[in-house]
C-alpha cells in the first residue's frame, strides 16, 4: 500500500518476509502500526530504490545475506512484540 503524506510518500507492508528483506538491504523502518489485533504494518520512506527492491523481491532476482536477513528478522520481531 502506498500512502501520500504532506511531504513524503510512504510504503507500507505487513508481509514479514518482505519487511525483513528491506531491513537487510538497508531501508529503515519509519513506523510500526499495531492497531489491528491480527496484523502489524511496517512503514518505510518510499523511494525509487525501494520500489525496485520490492519488485526484485517478488521477482526473486535480488539476494540477501542470510546473516543480515536473520538480524533483520530479529529487529522486526522486536518491533512487533515491544510495548
Amino acid at each position: 500500500m502506498i500512502t501520500k503524506g504532506l511531504k513524503q510518500q510512504v510504503f507500507e507492508s505487513h508481509e514479514l518476509s518482505l519487511v525483513c528483506a528491506l531491513i537487510a538491504w538497508g531501508f529503515p523502518i519509519i513506523s510500526v502500526d499495531k492497531t489491528s489485533s491480527k496484523r502489524v504494518t511496517f512503514s518505510f520512506n518510499k523511494t525509487s530504490e525501494l520500489d525496485q527492491c520490492v519488485d526484485d523481491f517478488w521477482d526473486d532476482t535480488r539476494l540477501v545475506s542470510p546473516k543480515k536477513y536473520f538480524n533483520a528478522m530479529r529487529e522486526a520481531k522486536s518491533r512487533i512484540y515491544s510495548v
